[in-house]
């Protein structure tokens, strides 16, 4: 994304921590502030919202190599709402937020980094929101399929139907009709 130097990597690398998640397990819980930043080294993390009668929705599907943490949280102090969960078996890195916050005096070149993941981050969300609104479902799926051929490997019908915003008999036809 942006070249950092390397006197500030080698400070990182003693904050940095190794997380085994498993199967369901939460790396951003509901409800509490997240103050750790992760990047996923193996794995699928979702992001996903729950509605009041139980229903849930897989708002980003996040594929290794990625950044996960609840960034709304993160900048806003403010508890999840989006929590992220693993689906398989995944490994994060994590280091504490504030403590890369607290070398950009030392470390301008943080700042350019920061903005250019938020830039993306906002890239990724718009696209995904024009998904939504623009493409049909068999649509979404193919787009899917296309930026991750093994998806129907990897994932339950389940949790890719989740991600597609359809029920999972919905993307059996789906699959079906392809």
């Amino acid at each position: 994304m942006a070249p950092l130097p390397e006197a500030f990597l080698t400070q990182l690398e003693a904050l940095v921590t190794r997380r085994e998640l498993s199967p369901r397990d939460h790396w951003s819980p509901l409800g509490l502030v997240q103050k750790t930043v992760g990047i996923l080294e193996s794995g699928v993390i979702r992001a996903y919202y729950s509605t009041s009668h139980g229903k849930e929705y897989n708002g980003h599907l996040y594929f290794a190599p990625a950044f996960v943490g609840d960034y709304t949280s993160i900048i806003t102090g403010q508890p999840v709402i989006t929590p992220q969960q693993a689906l398989v078996p995944c490994v994060v890195w994590s280091f504490p937020f504030q403590a890369i916050v607290d070398l950009e005096d030392q470390f301008p070149e943080i700042c350019r980094f920061r903005r250019i993941f938020a830039e993306t981050m906002y890239l990724l969300k718009e696209q995904r929101e024009l998904e939504i609104v623009t493409l049909n479902a068999g649509q979404r799926y193919q787009k899917l399929k296309r930026r991750v051929p093994d998806i129907d490997n990897m994932l339950p019908q389940y949790e890719i139907a989740a991600y597609l915003g359809i029920t999972p008999s919905q993307l059996s036809r789906i699959r079906h009709s392809s």
